[in-house]
């Protein structure tokens, strides 16, 4: 008679036979999983800087740059990129909202505290006073991780024309870029470096476009 086993030894070999395979596919799923491109994702609300003065009256503000703003849209807009230390894609940087729409909302908030009655328009009104027609506009964020920092350059652009009296006086092109680098709060580096570049921008737009249009 050949030798019988305890059924108990009988199922645990059956449940090894099982299990194991299962175990190892489910490793390599987080193996790989691990490796894919993960975006992240910023919502970025803009904080005026308040260094704008001397600005009085109405002031209307149109932008024809909404669709064409920087970014390339799927159910977000991509406006940058993450990258690892030797340089590969590891997700990239989104935004629920239009670079267009970021920019008409820091002109919105810098020229109300310079003093101006902003009003946003579709199109600026024919003869207008005093008027900001945004001509086009970028975002470009990177992320850098590192092993014990992460680092960040973030670019942004626009093309201007400021209006007096019904008429354009000038197209005005402006650019900043600022780069960053932290060790500690990861999370919030890039919401820092889109706040600073964006600031440090506009703070030259408020001043330059307020000495023009004012001009008597």
């Amino acid at each position: 008679m050949g030798k019988r086993f305890p059924a108990t030894v009988v199922n645990m070999r059956e449940i090894r036979r099982r299990v194991v395979p299962t175990l190892v596919i489910a490793a390599s799923i987080l193996l790989f999983s691990g490796c894919a491109a993960v975006d992240q994702n910023v919502n970025f609300l803009y904080q005026p800087t308040g260094l704008g003065r001397d600005g009085s009256g109405d002031l209307y503000l149109s932008q024809t740059a909404r669709l064409g703003s920087g970014g390339s849209m799927t159910a977000q807009w991509i406006i940058g990129e993450i990258k690892d230390k030797d340089g590969n894609n590891t997700g990239n940087i989104v935004t629920a909202r239009p670079p267009a729409d970021t920019f008409l909302d820091a002109f919105t908030r810098e020229f109300k505290a310079a003093g101006y009655n902003v009003m946003p328009v579709n199109a600026l009104p024919a003869g207008v006073t005093k008027g900001i027609r945004l001509e086009s506009v970028e975002i470009k964020l990177e992320e850098v991780d590192r092993l014990y920092k992460v680092e960040t350059m973030c670019t942004v652009k626009v093309s201007l024309e400021p209006w007096r009296n019904g008429k354009s006086v000038k197209r005005l092109n402006y650019e900043n870029t600022y780069s960053d680098t932290t060790i500690l709060d990861r999370d919030m580096i890039l919401l820092k470096s889109m706040q600073t570049t964006l600031q440090e921008l506009m703070a030259r737009v408020v001043r330059e476009v307020t000495l023009i249009i004012e001009q008597k």
